[in-house]
């Protein structure tokens, strides 16, 4: 008895292995060489148009592909059904992109083919749009309430608001100082409004001046907030966006450029720039 539960258990041994090696053929008999084991890669990723101070337009497609266990392939990416090269690569992570035009409110199809299949998401490049406040050359004094407003994007499911005031003051001693107050936050509306005690702290006795900008995106896709789910669908995850930058709004802070009374008799930028490069080894 024993010796035919033995041949019995040989037999099932042997069925088994047979039916994998089988699983592991495309039908025909040939190996395909896919590992069952594999899991699905990672896309992030973004299509950007941005307009600068002088009016240039510079558009961006950037895709990372990757898996932190060794990709199998390497994967094609096609925007539209048109692929995007490749421009680095590593054996865990591909990365894609041009600088192509990229046109406004326009719908865009992602797709990541890649070992075990492919993933793919929908997005629309948000519609051109300005911002109406504050004007340029503004000048924010520190009893004023900071209104930045902006028209709506078609298309756009969020914006994102920086906000970066610097600025030199004499603190309530008499000590002369600078100051960088900076805000980043997503907003559902088309305006944002920053009271003066969150830009001007107690400490500030004295406003000299300063410099600041504003910069609003209108952006499609999932913005990457807690609790967000990523847009990619199919054989892969991830996140992709199209985002949409106007042109940002230079203003000044406590007095124009011609009554400078900064100790230092830079502006910021200058010693914004100053910094960087005492930073080069």
């Amino acid at each position: 008895m024993a010796k035919s539960d033995l041949g019995l258990s040989t037999l099932f041994f042997f069925l088994v292995v047979g039916a994998l090696l089988f699983l592991a053929c495309d039908g025909s008999g040939q190996r395909t060489g896919l590992n069952p084991n594999y899991k699905e890669p990672v896309v992030y990723g973004y299509l950007s148009k941005t307009e600068y101070a002088d009016r240039t337009i510079e558009y961006s497609k950037d895709f990372e592909v990757f898996d932190y266990d060794g990709l199998r392939m390497v994967p094609i990416v096609l925007l539209n059904g048109r692929q995007v090269e490749a421009y680095s690569y590593s054996p865990t992570m591909y990365e894609y992109g041009d600088a192509y035009e990229i046109p406004a409110y326009q719908k865009y199809e992602v797709e990541v083919k890649h070992y075990w299949g492919s993933g793919f998401c929908h997005l629309v490049m948000p519609a051109d749009f300005h911002l109406t406040a504050p004007p340029n050359n503004y000048i924010l004094g520190m009893e004023s309430t900071l209104v930045s407003t902006w028209r709506a994007s078609g298309g756009a499911q969020w914006y994102w608001a920086s906000i970066y005031v610097d600025y030199d003051y004499y603190d309530t001693t008499g000590y002369w100082d600078n100051y960088t107050f900076t805000l980043d936050t997503l907003v559902q509306d088309t305006s944002i409004a920053v009271p003066p005690d969150r830009i001007f702290p107690l400490f500030v006795g004295e406003l000299l001046e300063g410099d600041a900008l504003v910069t609003v995106w209108a952006g499609y896709g999932p913005a990457a907030e807690p609790g967000d789910l990523g847009n990619i669908r199919g054989t892969a995850t991830g996140f992709v966006n199209a985002i949409n930058e106007p042109r940002e709004i230079y203003f000044y802070v406590g007095a124009p450029p011609l009554a400078r009374r900064v100790p230092d008799g830079r502006t910021v930028l200058a010693r914004f720039k100053a910094r960087l490069r005492s930073r080069v080894p």
